[in-house]
């Protein structure tokens, strides 16, 4: 078996006796390994366990599309997450009708992954990190929250490499004012000069 199934194995393994939530479906990352780009999102929602892909939903859309205006090609990427099954919530209104929604990882929904993700990094041996999000801004670096690092260069000693850290491609869906369109755009432009110092 190689490193990658051993990898899907766990995750199937760990998502499967998960009982303290429900979770809906869970996928594993995308992409060539080695590779020098390596984009970590926070978990999947329900067109990603559909696709068993991440990012193809409406923030896939965004997200390829901004990649392709830096002049990357989805195809020689590492895309994965920090937590590989949909963390849901389910409502059941007064009528009795049930909806399901995605949410947050909780923090020992992450944790439950750290190895495989450590393990998956080790693996890609990237040179450039980008994550997508609180969620795995959180997990691999010291910082608390986006606002206050999106768009710089951080070096990571524990991955040997560079940490670029950007808002989640969703977060466009939910501000939907031109300074945050703006702003987001100029932290694709500032990835881009990143990569062509640090590859």
């Amino acid at each position: 078996m190689n490193n990658l199934q051993t990898l899907k194995t766990k995750i199937e393994t760990i998502s499967n006796n998960y009982k303290e939530e429900t979770t809906g479906g869970f996928i594993t990352g995308d992409g060539p390994i080695p590779s020098d780009i390596m984009f970590v999102g926070e978990a999947p929602g329900k067109s990603e366990v559909e696709s068993g892909k991440p990012f193809v939903g409406v923030a896939g859309k965004n997200f390829e599309k901004y990649l392709n205006s830096i002049d990357i090609e989805r195809k020689n990427i590492r895309i994965t997450n920090t937590c590989f099954f949909r963390p849901i919530k389910i409502k059941t209104s007064k009528t009795g009708k049930t909806t399901i929604s995605n949410r947050p990882p909780k923090i020992s929904e992450v944790n439950l992954f750290k190895e495989i993700l450590d393990e998956e990094i080790s693996l890609t041996k990237p040179k450039i990190i980008i994550t997508l999000g609180n969620v795995p801004l959180k997990r691999l670096t010291t910082f608390k929250a986006i606002g206050e690092c999106h768009g710089t260069s951080i070096h990571s000693d524990e991955f040997n490499c560079t940490i670029f850290p950007m808002y989640h491609p969703s977060s466009l869906t939910y501000n939907r004012n031109d300074d945050f369109k703006k702003m987001y755009e100029e932290d694709w432009l500032k990835l881009k000069d990143t990569l062509q110092k640090v590859l």
